[in-house]
């Protein structure tokens, strides 16, 4: 009887189960039936064997290849839905188990007779090196006991070696990484996996490869910066050992956030060193200045000082500092040359003045001399009347007389030949000079283009202002800013920017009079100044400029390009000094560039736009 109601609630609990699945209209299937099954009895639902072995899947570690691996398999054979595999797997676990048994006997075995042989070329030293570098790596792994085996099997020579152990070598890739640091460069070893995917190697290697850049990034790029910082070198010093020790995923997270925290640390010096820098080339400025007031009167050695202050005033580049110090050095060797010329030449002058003088002292204190015989004479005349006496004395006044024009022709003679050498050494100090002014002319032009440079800008509105102040001839200015430069730079790179710059240099002299006067102020700006020129000359002079360089190409790494530009054209008044005019002159072409580029607008058209 009891057997009986217990079969009527077993089959009670089937149709409401039934129901159920209905109802909830959910799948049926049998772990769905079993589940609301037992929901419906009260009793507690009994996972099967697949839901067991996935639960505990997921309780098992993931830190080596290995591991992961192997609970991957596993996953791939529950979601089979099938145990076709389960008797391989088991078979395969229950092997490397049993393996893994005996390998280290055999590893330790084999390491102890390695490292006693003498025979395989490797001293102890060597293999004591290989031996860590294998702990470091393999440590923490399962196949360490592989890796230790194909290691001392290698040391053994090749006639007692092991035959069918894994093999032994020293991968490519870390060859290639590590060989940038002799010094910290262990060999590697590596054993050929068993049983891994292609994805899981390639993964690995990837781990390793990235590993050794991280090391030696530390050790050939962060840690020789950190000289004069002992803290922050010693604590990227800890990291490096950190990063060939890290094997575990926490580890890592560890060492990354370490490594940010540093980094962040080491850009905090970086932007206190370039506020120092900052502060060196404020200094140094006011050294050049101070210094170049100093030597006004020296053109040639203004003009080193005015090459230093272009250099440093813009971007330090290491390109244009190299070019510049080897056009610097050529100049100061050939002004040195000069320069030493230039002195022997006067002091070989002050030489002839000095003869000169002492020549003419001679000749005074000889003619002192002859005055006071002549005195002496005329006194003894005074006194006699012996004409015996007196043909004497006039034989002897005779004689001195002779003696003095002799003495005087004499001196006559040699005062006109150190005249003459004197005139030479003057006209070769003239033109040693001339040669000095000529090389400090370099520093005048720019390299670059060709045309004038920011100091020759100064010096030519100098020289025109002051022919406007004499005469008051018009002097027109024009400002000119290549169109889209900075987008120039950034597609086609900066060879293409400085084709970019020479080619608008050459068709703007080849376009304007010889007594127009082309600059290059800075940049992509340049500056023509438009000597007896009205403003509305001035402005056709820029356009036909500006058609004449629509017409031609220039190469930009091989490519064929157009370039444009903006320019702004004002007049020189009264009032105006350069800053002035060029003021005027940038505005108006900022607003040919607001206006479309590749325009002239004039400071009429800045008055115009002003008054809307």
């Amino acid at each position: 009887m009891a057997t009986t109601e217990k079969s009527l609630a077993a089959s009670e609990i089937a149709r409401e189960t039934i129901k159920q699945i209905a109802v909830r209209r959910v799948e049926p299937t049998p772990e769905n039936y079993t589940q609301i099954y037992f929901e419906i009895a009260g009793k507690p639902v009994k996972d099967d064997a697949a839901n067991a072995i996935r639960k505990a899947l997921k309780q098992l570690p993931h830190d080596t290849l290995e591991q992961t691996n192997w609970i991957n398999r596993w996953e791939k054979l529950l979601k089979q839905d099938s145990w076709q595999g389960l008797v391989e797997l088991l078979t395969e676990s229950m092997q490397q188990q049993l393996n893994h048994s005996t390998k280290w006997p055999n590893a330790l075995r084999t390491l102890l007779q390695g490292w006693d042989d003498k025979r395989g070329g490797l001293d102890a030293s060597k293999k004591r090196e290989m031996f860590e570098r294998v702990l470091i790596n393999f440590g923490d792994d399962d196949s360490l006991s592989d890796k230790l085996l194909a290691m001392a099997n290698n040391w053994l020579p090749a006639d007692v070696r092991a035959a069918g152990l894994p093999t032994f070598e020293l991968p490519s890739v870390a060859q290639a990484v590590e060989s940038a640091d002799v010094a910290n460069s262990v060999p590697a070893v590596t054993v050929n996996a068993v049983g891994l995917p292609d994805d899981v190697q390639q993964f690995h290697g990837a781990f390793t490869l990235l590993q050794t850049l991280l090391k030696q990034t530390l050790h050939l790029g962060l840690i020789p910066r950190l000289e004069g910082y002992p803290d922050l070198q010693s604590e990227a010093v800890a990291l490096q050992g950190s990063a060939e020790r890290a094997k575990k995923l926490k580890e890592w997270e560890v060492l990354a956030k370490s490594l940010k925290a540093l980094l962040m640390r080491v850009e905090m010096i970086g932007a206190k060193e370039d506020d120092v820098r900052t502060d060196i080339l404020q200094l140094l400025h006011l050294l050049l200045e101070n210094i170049g007031e100093l030597v006004t009167e020296d053109s040639w050695l203004s003009g080193q000082i005015y090459a230093v202050q272009s250099i440093i005033s813009g971007p330090l580049d290491r390109a244009k500092l190299k070019v510049a110090e080897k056009s610097l050095k050529e100049v100061i060797y050939k002004q040195g040359l000069v320069k030493h010329s230039l002195i022997e030449a006067r002091n070989s002058f002050k030489t002839l003045i000095g003869t000169f003088i002492d020549k003419l002292k001679y000749m005074g204190e000889a003619s002192e001399q002859y005055s006071g015989k002549i005195e002496a004479y005329a006194q003894q005349l005074s006194q006699t009347d012996d004409l015996i006496k007196i043909n004497e004395l006039v034989d002897q006044l005779m004689r001195d007389t002779y003696a003095m024009q002799t003495d005087i022709l004499r001196s006559r003679d040699d005062i006109l030949v150190q005249q003459k050498e004197a005139s030479g050494t003057q006209q070769r100090i003239d033109k040693l000079q001339d040669e000095l002014t000529q090389l400090s002319e370099v520093v005048r032009i720019d390299q670059l283009t060709g045309v004038l440079n920011r100091r020759g800008m100064d010096e030519a509105f100098n020289t025109e202002i002051a022919r406007f102040q004499r005469g008051g001839e018009p002097l027109s200015v024009a400002l000119l800013d290549i169109d889209n430069f900075k987008l120039l730079n950034d597609q086609h790179g900066h060879a293409a920017g400085d084709s970019a710059l020479k080619h608008l240099a050459t068709v703007i002299k080849r376009t304007v009079r010889p007594t127009d006067i082309v600059t290059r102020m800075g940049g992509e700006e340049f500056v023509v100044l438009l000597p007896n020129t009205f403003l509305e000359e001035a402005v056709v002079t820029m356009s036909r400029l500006q058609r004449a360089l629509t017409k031609e190409y220039f190469l930009g790494n091989n490519q064929k390009m157009l370039i444009t530009f903006s320019a702004g054209v004002a007049l020189f008044q009264k009032a105006d000094d350069m800053s002035s005019i060029l003021l005027r002159a940038d505005q108006a072409m900022y607003l040919a560039k607001k206006t479309g580029k590749n325009r002239v607008m004039t400071e009429i058209d800045l008055r115009k736009n002003a008054s809307i």
